[in-house]
């Protein structure tokens, strides 16, 4: 099932139970919700896996407070590129700000400009984004040979 991937970041810093999320989560196939049992850590996997949903209850310890009380906080959305991913489909939702899973890394760097930091770490390359909208930062892993995304994550800042 096809996600909007700008919507599904506006949720992060809601609990799992926030009614806005959870009919999001609903339409977009997740028939369980998540529940106290799911606790301190969860993920939910949308559009054959290519999305997780990571929810934590520590996220006020990194993060910052949360945008409404409950627990199991929305804390990132990760889309998965399926080409390097292991039991993963292939993504047919949408990215914003112009951003596709084939993209490379000079596309990004010119999609979004210089990246607030970048290093070769655990056999991949990363550049980072910090704030690219308030509070949100994109973290995207690229193959080190072919420097195509593997997965891009929207996180919320981490407490500084």
């Amino acid at each position: 099932m096809s996600i909007n991937i700008e919507k599904a970041v506006s949720f992060i810093g809601l609990p799992c139970s926030d009614p806005s999320l959870d009919d999001f989560l609903q339409q977009s196939g997740q028939k369980r919700r998540l529940t106290t049992k799911d606790r301190p850590l969860a993920t939910v996997g949308l559009d054959s896996e290519s999305v997780q949903l990571q929810f934590t209850d520590s996220y006020e310890e990194t993060r910052g407070a949360p945008r409404a009380p409950g627990f199991l906080f929305l804390e990132d959305v990760t889309v998965q590129n399926g080409k390097y991913e292991e039991d993963v489909g292939d993504f047919t939702g949408t990215l914003p700000y112009g951003l596709r899973l084939d993209m490379k890394e000079a596309e990004i760097i010119k999609a979004l400009g210089q990246p607030d930091s970048q290093d070769e770490f655990l056999g991949a390359y990363f550049l980072n984004y910090d704030a690219v909208v308030p509070g949100i930062d994109i973290i995207f892993r690229l193959d080190l040979k072919t420097r195509e995304i593997t997965f891009i994550r929207f996180v919320a800042a981490e407490i500084q």
